[in-house]
């Protein structure tokens, strides 16, 4: 029974993996590559434990085991504080990985030093080997780490919840319960029965979790679905909808053309009531006729065009972009061009009245 727990965990990983590596996208950090493939090291290493027959080799994988056990925190953490849109410093993240580093080697120590495990046996239980172990005093640190990655994740997502309104905040509930039920498997879990090793499962809803907000962060990242170059002009600026007319996510250059835009929630109604309006109208056309026309949008004195398209995550249709472009100078020069032919056919027009009144002058004359 409890062998197939393990195998089961251990099976739904690998399609976890396998999922991620279908939907993987160029957009995604290579954090997520990290979280799948430790993970299912982690849940291959609970199978194996099962089948150790002395302790040496129950070391061995205990050893590969803890791999996932020091850096899988540390991995899931930095992974939300990204979805989170925190920027930890190098020097921050350096600092964590070099204590995550200190912590495993610590735990190679054990079987030949008391420092991590003050001794280590095992046993068979309910048809599975068990390793047996007495913590030494180094083991704290190992705590410590657990509980540093989950009270600064936990701050990480009131943060991004309370502060972030671009967020989605279906991905911080998914995070959010990833978190709670992480506390639960590592400090309660063997409260409830000693007989599986609960961070197996929580590993996995980490995997699951994981695949959710995947589905849809890059809905959320419209930088990432268009070329960085030509965001770097400063001259587009790209607005992503879903299909229900939903904000999702705006560019820097976009939020400076429409300041009204930074106000918005992810998942939420366009919150300006004349902004909607406008783009609700664009949207409807653009479904109408399958066509999106030039709009222009008049704001202070500047001249944007608008056009409208679909927003795709790489073949699927997922909801519209809306393309702002600062056409002021072109505008501009076209109007110029414009008001110069108007006064040009004005003073034509002038002339040529002129002309027709000096010829009825002399016609005049001459009958005179």
């Amino acid at each position: 029974m409890v062998l197939g727990y393990y195998i089961t965990i251990l099976i739904l990983s690998a399609i976890c993996c396998a999922i991620y590596y279908v939907i993987k996208r160029r957009y995604y950090s290579v954090i997520y590559t990290m979280v799948f493939l430790l993970s299912f090291t982690s849940q291959a290493c609970y199978v194996l434990m099962s089948y150790a027959e002395n302790v040496r080799e129950a070391l061995v994988i205990n050893r590969f085991l803890y791999v996932g056990g020091c850096f899988l925190p540390i991995v899931g953490m930095f992974l939300i504080f990204d979805i989170c849109q925190i920027k930890l410093p190098k020097w921050v993240r350096g600092i964590v990985l070099l204590y995550a580093v200190l912590v495993y080697c610590f735990s190679l120590t054990a079987g030949s030093s008391e420092l991590f495990y003050k001794s280590v046996d095992i046993d068979q239980r309910n048809g599975v080997t068990i390793l047996i172990k007495e913590y030494g005093p180094m083991h704290l640190l190992f705590y410590i780490e657990i509980g540093m990655t989950l009270v600064a994740t936990l701050t990480a997502l009131v943060y991004g919840w309370f502060k972030k309104p671009n967020i989605s905040r279906k991905s911080l509930a998914i995070a959010a319960f990833m978190q709670v039920f992480s506390i639960f498997a590592f400090f309660l879990g063997r409260a409830v029965t000693k007989e599986i090793e609960w961070m197996a499962l929580a590993d996995l809803v980490d995997e699951v979790g994981f695949l959710l907000i995947m589905n849809r962060v890059g809905l959320y990242q419209v930088d990432s679905l268009v070329s960085s170059s030509i965001l770097k002009e400063g001259k587009y600026g790209f607005i992503s909808l879903d299909f229900k007319k939903r904000y999702l996510s705006s560019t820097i250059v976009a939020n400076r053309f429409l300041p009204e835009l930074s106000k918005n929630h992810a998942d939420h109604m366009i919150e300006d009531p004349e902004l909607r309006k406008l783009i609700d109208s664009w949207i409807d056309e653009f479904r109408e006729e399958n066509l999106s026309y030039k709009h222009i949008l008049r704001r202070n004195d500047s001249i944007y065009l608008i056009h409208v398209s679909y927003l795709y995550d790489g073949m699927n249709r997922r909801g519209y972009i809306i393309e702002i472009t600062d056409d002021t100078v072109h505008q501009q020069h076209m109007e110029g061009i414009e008001r110069y032919n108007k006064n040009l056919n004005r003073e034509l027009a002038a002339k040529t009245e002129l002309i027709k009144e000096l010829r009825a002058s002399l016609d005049d004359k001459k009958r005179g």
